[in-house]
């Protein structure tokens, strides 16, 4: 009886889960993925606009809020960029992605999609 009492109480673990944003304009002009294996962000652009592709992962854990950043600036058609770095099981992450015109352009066409790590 105490076995099955034990066993009740454990908690089910948050099943890690992959999360991709795409932004908003017409013809997606690039995303953003947070891939869960290896706690990595990648970005891409998508479309030769003359507009590069700003990707945040947000998340919080219990030692603090952490935002990584990566930029695909070198146009539609080549390498993303990719950003990784450990993030404790379990916690809800947010991507964000938007659309920039040059390095310190104005965001536009901004969405998010949330995942687990």
């Amino acid at each position: 009886a105490v076995a099955a009492t034990l066993t009740m109480s454990v908690a089910p673990a948050t099943a890690a889960s992959d999360a991709i944003a795409y932004t908003n304009d017409a013809g997606w002009g690039g995303w953003a993925k947070f891939v869960a294996n290896g706690d990595r962000l990648d970005v891409c652009d998508t479309r030769a606009d003359g507009k590069r592709v700003h990707g945040e992962l947000l998340y919080i854990t219990s030692t603090g809020s952490y935002r990584r950043v990566a930029e695909d600036a070198n146009g539609a058609g080549n390498s993303c960029a990719s950003k990784s770095g450990d993030i404790p099981e379990g916690t809800k992450v947010t991507v964000r992605v938007c659309l920039k015109d040059g390095a310190d352009g104005r965001e536009e066409f901004c969405a998010t999609k949330t995942g687990v790590a």
